[in-house]
């Protein structure tokens, strides 16, 4: 067997090895029964893979402050985990709860973002529930992802309730209430999804018609994406190392040959 083709097959296999040393893609779910968020808090983070590592940031954030109300149903201040929202889902389970007075300027926007040991996910999904109207509609808009180059993604859009009208398209998507939802019916829900696309984060703004502050609230299921596959930085070294040294053993003998043909020509 000549170098060449001992060198190819050690890549080969060296390659092997580096595949195997990923991590193998695999669901995660953010499930809000087993997970605390503190009543009222804006920003919390999750390891739902069991990297000792948050995996998952859930974040707040609005243009006016103290907008933030107390459950009229638990008393607790939102945002607040509980089982105000369950969107019809049995066995009724916990979601996150955002209760607000708002206004003109006064919206919230959420961003979920993903990181850890590796650079994204895929796979994202969660279903809003009781987008329905109270005093005004809520309104969920600016619904995007951001990919890993920072193009905004569009969101896929299903199981629309009865109780919601979608409107626009792709990054232009808009979700608002059209008629009052009982909490625990899916009549308000709508399910977002962003596919195979890798994206680190995913942002939406929740708001309602223009006026006076009017309260408002709707829930958020759990969470499910699947984390990227990261190479092992240890193993990827290593192997990056022994295809350098087999390359240059490669060349060396190459050129020895070269020149001992080149000898053999001229004696």
């Amino acid at each position: 067997m000549g170098a060449r083709n001992r060198f190819c097959i050690l890549a080969v296999l060296f390659l092997a090895l580096l595949g195997g040393s990923a991590r193998p893609a695999q669901a995660l779910v953010l499930d809000w029964d087993a997970v605390v968020w503190n009543d009222g808090s804006l920003i919390n983070s999750y390891d739902v893979g069991g990297t000792a590592q948050n995996d998952i940031t859930i974040s707040i954030t609005s243009q006016q402050a103290n907008i933030w109300a107390l459950d009229p149903t638990s008393g607790s201040q939102a945002p607040v985990v509980n089982q105000t929202m369950t969107g019809g889902l049995s066995p009724v389970e916990d979601s996150l709860m955002l209760a607000a007075n708002l206004k003109t300027q006064s919206d919230a926007t959420i961003q979920l973002s993903f990181f850890g040991t590796y650079p994204g996910a895929n796979n994202v999904s969660f279903t809003l529930f009781d987008i329905d109207v109270t005093t005004n509609s809520d309104i969920i808009s600016s619904i995007y992802g951001v990919a890993l180059d920072g193009t905004h993604i569009a969101a896929t859009i299903t199981n629309v309730g009865s109780g919601v009208r979608l409107t626009g398209s792709g990054l232009g998507y808009v979700l608002e209430g059209n008629t009052a939802s009982a909490n625990n019916t899916s009549n308000g829900n709508a399910t977002l999804s962003f596919g195979s696309t890798i994206i680190t984060d995913v942002f939406f703004t929740f708001s309602n018609t223009a006026g006076a502050p009017r309260y408002q609230d709707i829930g958020i299921s759990d969470i499910t994406f699947t984390p990227v596959p990261e190479i092992n930085p240890a193993a990827a070294s290593t192997v990056s190392c022994v295809l350098a040294l087999g390359l240059t053993v490669f060349m060396r003998r190459r050129a020895k040959s070269k020149a001992q043909s080149l000898n053999g020509a001229l004696s």
